[in-house]
């Protein structure tokens, strides 16, 4: 297959609630209006269907593999907009009943599952004495790493946390990943000095585009995420980005920019282990 010189990408914003039919009638407009302006493929961020109120309230939203009401509405969603949809995450059952994974899949334009990626790195830390977060309580680490193709461009899948890991990004480049996708729920502190720098950082050390959609603003449990949904480009500029606000942000990605980039600066032929 060969390979596109260019994808249009829409990142969706959401300041998602713990009501999941509000959350996914807010989703589907956003969705809509990015494919109206050319989106060719749309990104949900992380938790798009569930921000829970209180820890464990994802357990009443947990859906089978292939299977639940959010999955049902996805495939739909990707075939009636003619676009490829990289889900976010949902809750998916694990052999652990109460810690299921946090699970990104990916539809084609005709609402097939293409693949699916579950959350690596859990997210267990105190940002402030009294913003404390113990995701693996509730939910189970995933093990693999997942890139797919689409018009010969190859995509690699990670989620919010995963972003502070690189070697994880390291593989990525070793099968040549041409676009890092990473939704999130980036919180407030965090997001003010970190996330653009680990998007950048992703970018430039592997020399591929990051794509990342983000929750923003005070949810119902009154943790604030950050926003700034980005694109970054392969020398680690950023392309495209949003604010605050909900919405949607869609970018053109030059994917030759990227062999271009590799025949003078070959920083991917250098490594010594």
């Amino acid at each position: 297959m060969s390979k596109a010189n260019s994808i249009n990408i829409g990142l969706i914003q959401m300041s998602s609630s713990s009501v999941v039919e509000e959350n996914l009638k807010q989703a589907e407009q956003l969705i809509k209006a990015s494919a109206r302006d050319g989106a060719q493929m749309v990104v949900l961020p992380e938790t798009f269907a569930l921000m829970e109120k209180y820890n464990g309230q994802k357990l009443d939203f947990v859906e089978v593999h292939l299977e639940g009401p959010i999955q049902q509405w996805m495939q739909r969603v990707a075939k009636e907009n003619n676009v490829w949809l990289i889900g976010g995450t949902i809750a998916v059952a694990s052999d652990i009943e109460t810690r299921p994974f946090a699970r990104c899949y990916v539809y084609d334009a005709q609402g097939k599952v293409v693949t699916h990626y579950d959350k690596i790195h859990m997210f267990d830390v105190a940002v402030k004495d009294d913003e404390v977060y113990s995701e693996s309580d509730n939910t189970l680490a995933g093990n693999d790493i997942k890139a797919f193709d689409f018009k010969g461009i190859k995509f690699g899948l990670s989620v919010c946390y995963d972003l502070r890991f690189p070697e994880l990004y390291r593989e990525y480049q070793k099968d040549n990943v041409d676009v890092i996708l990473a939704p999130s729920a980036f919180t407030l502190k965090t997001g003010e000095v970190h996330w653009q720098l680990l998007l950048q950082a992703r970018a430039v050390e592997n020399l591929c585009f990051v794509a990342a959609s983000n929750q923003t603003g005070e949810h119902d449990n009154k943790r604030k995420t950050y926003g700034h949904s980005m694109f970054i480009g392969p020398w680690g500029d950023a392309l495209n980005s949003m604010g605050q606000q909900v919405g949607y942000v869609n970018q053109q990605l030059n994917i030759e920019q990227i062999e271009k980039i590799k025949k003078r600066f070959p920083v991917h032929t250098h490594r010594r282990l």
